[in-house]
């Protein structure tokens, strides 16, 4: 617990002082996000009896800041990443619960230089620090789950830059354990759940 806490205290001090830090740099803009997330617990199978939540649909948004390298664009980011409504059952019993995530994905684009619409390919690591305000599930979370993302946008100016973009990424590790207490029982599977997701997201920049 204190540990998640530290590590996300962290990540937004970097991610603040690259923010603080670069805007002098040429063809650095600070923008603001947000979109729509469709997430995925994949890679679990629960035991005869009991379920867990296979899809949710939530919402992030956040800040970044993106630096461009001729058509090569580095871009780090801070974000809000909102699970809701997921559920643990075991028989008529069952547990509602939230996972709330803070990100710092690092993008990697690859830009077509055209005046007034860019169209671009991205990937890169997503940084995770993951809770939940049920204990039962905060204490199962891992402390630093990474996941990969790829994705295409369009850079659009319009006065103000627009982007636009759709991204889908695989968690490269477990999200959580696979026990969750569900009443008097606990909620067992084969493997430990893993989160993907598919983004639509919308970003400005000035």
């Amino acid at each position: 617990m204190g540990g998640r806490r530290t590590a996300r205290r962290w990540g937004a001090s970097l991610a603040l002082g690259l923010a603080c830090a670069l805007p002098a740099e040429a063809g650095a803009q600070i923008g603001i996000l947000a979109g729509y997330n469709r997430d995925t617990l994949a890679e679990f199978l629960p035991e005869n009896g009991f379920d867990l939540t296979e899809f949710t649909d939530g919402y992030h948004v956040g800040v970044f800041l993106n630096v461009n390298l001729a058509t090569f664009s580095v871009r780090p980011a801070l974000i809000y990443h909102r699970m809701p409504e997921l559920v643990a059952m075991a028989g008529d019993e069952r547990v509602r619960f939230d996972i709330d995530l803070l990100e710092i994905p690092l993008d990697f684009r690859i830009r077509l230089p055209l005046p007034a619409v860019q169209p671009y390919v991205l990937g890169g690591p997503v940084l995770t620090f993951p809770s939940s305000t049920f204990s039962g599930v905060d204490d199962l979370l891992a402390a630093r789950p990474v996941r990969a993302e790829f994705g295409v946008g369009l850079e659009l100016d319009v006065g103000f830059r627009l982007w636009p973009e759709v991204r889908y990424g695989f968690g490269l590790g477990a999200l959580m354990e696979s026990d969750v207490a569900v009443g008097s029982q606990v909620l067992r599977g084969d493997g430990e759940p893993r989160h993907d997701a598919l983004t639509l997201r919308l970003g400005i920049s000035f």
